[in-house]
């Protein structure tokens, strides 16, 4: 008889192991993906802030919603969460670069009225919400009011206003609690021959003041003309050259150089002096620097939030509906410091007024 050899059952077969192999492969690309996506962003951010308009394409990336850059993360993070969640935090890290770091994000106290502030306020009032703007006057209560696109309003300045001193100078106004002994246009810098600031001059606390009222000329109608065939020929390559301005590189060339000039102005100023206004240009990129090296953004030093400006309705989903550019600014130059600044609540107005409030600094 033959022995009895026990059998050993080898228990269920184990699960083929394609399926780990292609999850673990799929796991490493999404790795190296998300790797480039957030170097590729740190760079792209930091080309924004100091090179912006001296690249084309830059220059058109400025005024996208900041929120567009993120898109790429629609299709990473699902993908992360099946495969390798804690990829999520890089993709958190990048959301956190682009919210609180390139958006300007601030979050500084009121100062108290002990500290007696000059507050100041400015306001493109071209397409604003006039009920809007009088109850943030009402509640900020400003030394001095800064008006641009405002042709023709002195009449509805002096009523409305009867306890200030108003002065107008083209589209600029200026209405001020102190007495305004000189209002003038700049001669130049000029944009197709139209002024592009106004300076004016005060007596507060008996030392004079000097402040600009600035509208930088929109970029919109050039938007509308080159973001078609022109636009693609100027990326790739075109030696055709129109009237006016031939493509969008000279354009913006033309658009840096009046920046120059008028950052020129500042410096070259002599007193104490703020400057106020619509810059129409974000706050990154090399004309913003233009201006913020030479004078300080109340903002940047002494804002709330993320200050946006602009636009105050619209219903682009890449701006999840609000505001997305901070473009109207208030800059402390020679003999001030900023203390606190932010914009005005609402969204009925194109362009949000903006408050600020400054202390001059010791002699």
């Amino acid at each position: 008889m033959a022995p009895f050899v026990p059998v050993v059952s080898a228990g269920p077969s184990a699960p083929p192991t394609v399926g780990k192999g292609l999850r673990h492969w799929l796991g490493r690309v999404l790795s190296i993906v998300t790797g480039v996506y957030a170097v590729a962003l740190v760079v792209l951010l930091v080309a924004l802030e100091w090179w912006g308009e001296r690249n084309v394409l830059l220059s058109l990336l400025l005024f996208a919603p900041p929120h567009a850059l993120l898109a790429p993360l629609i299709g990473l993070i699902p993908a992360a969460l099946i495969l390798r969640p804690r990829l999520c935090l890089w993709h958190l890290a990048c959301v956190a670069v682009v919210a609180f770091g390139y958006m300007t994000f601030r979050w500084h106290e009121r100062p108290s009225q002990a500290a007696k502030p000059l507050v100041v306020i400015t306001h493109n009032v071209g397409q604003g919400n006039r009920a809007q703007f009088l109850a943030f006057l009402s509640a900020e209560k400003p030394d001095v009011i800064l008006l641009q696109d405002a042709r023709n309003r002195g009449a509805e300045y002096a009523k409305l206003f009867p306890d200030f001193y108003v002065a107008g100078s083209g589209e600029f106004y200026l209405i001020a609690r102190d007495l305004v002994q000189q209002s003038m246009l700049l001669d130049e810098p000029k944009w197709k021959g139209r002024p592009v600031a106004a300076r004016y001059e005060i007596i507060r606390n008996g030392h004079p003041l000097v402040l600009y009222n600035v509208h930088i000329p929109t970029p919109r109608s050039q938007f509308d003309r080159f973001l078609s065939r022109r636009v693609v020929a100027d990326l790739f390559g075109d030696e055709e050259h129109g009237a006016a301005f031939g493509s969008y590189r000279e354009w913006i060339d033309a658009r840096v150089e009046l920046a120059r000039n008028l950052a020129r102005v500042f410096a070259a100023e002599k007193e104490p002096f703020i400057a106020c206004g619509d810059f129409n240009t974000p706050d990154h990129g090399a004309i913003y620097h233009l201006f913020a090296d030479e004078m300080s953004d109340a903002f940047a030093h002494s804002g709330r939030g993320w200050g946006l400006t602009f636009p105050g309705e619209t219903r682009n989903p890449l701006a999840l509906f609000g505001a997305w550019l901070r473009i109207d600014y208030a800059f402390a130059g020679r003999g001030w410091k900023p203390l606190y600044c932010e914009p005005e609540p609402g969204r009925k107005s194109q362009h949000h007024a903006v408050v600020a409030r400054f202390a001059p600094l010791a002699p």
